[in-house]
């Protein structure tokens, strides 16, 4: 029998296996886990700390009779990423205003829009508030973001015009 070294000349493992092999396929390993760990999408389930949020966003130029399209009680999603971002509270609708010029008194009024109205949703949802953010799962909530929403009912762009934050759960 042939008496064999631990390591030989060439750095291989009882002449078979280099150790510069098994470091690399260790180092992918790792990066592999790594990958991993930080790729999984973050639960947006509660956790300790989160509060309660009630936000309202403000839907622009709609038709009449679209607020009532709208469920109360229903889920809201973000139309971009899939988000669950709360559930729909109530649901208000006004007159569309714009600024508009009046050539009389020579300055700008407020003025309604014939056969427009501005839809006001109330959403309540539970949020992460931290330091530098409020947030709905992954979804930063913040007043005069442009947001893109989605439910079975209805999809549109909009603003968040208010935020109200309720007790810790």
């Amino acid at each position: 029998m042939k008496n064999r070294k631990f390591v030989d000349e060439k750095l291989r493992l009882f002449g078979v296996v280099s150790i510069v092999d098994i470091l690399l396929v260790c180092l992918f390993a790792v990066f592999i886990a790594l990958a991993i760990q930080f790729s999984a999408p973050q639960s947006v389930a509660a956790k300790a700390g989160d509060v309660s949020l009630e936000y309202m966003i403000e839907l622009q130029k709609k038709l009449p009779g679209f607020a009532d399209s709208i469920t109360i009680g229903a889920d809201l999603y973000d139309s971009q990423k899939g988000y669950h971002i709360g559930t729909i509270k109530s649901v208000l609708e006004t007159d569309y205003l714009e600024d508009l010029p009046d050539h009389n008194g020579n300055i700008i009024r407020r003025g309604k829009i014939p056969g427009f109205h501005t839809i006001y949703i109330t959403v309540e949802a539970t949020a992460q508030v931290t330091d530098m953010a409020t947030s709905v799962g992954a979804f930063d909530i913040m007043v005069g973001k442009e947001i893109y929403v989605k439910n079975k009912d209805f999809a549109s762009s909009c603003y968040i015009v208010k935020t109200e934050r309720g007790e810790a759960q």
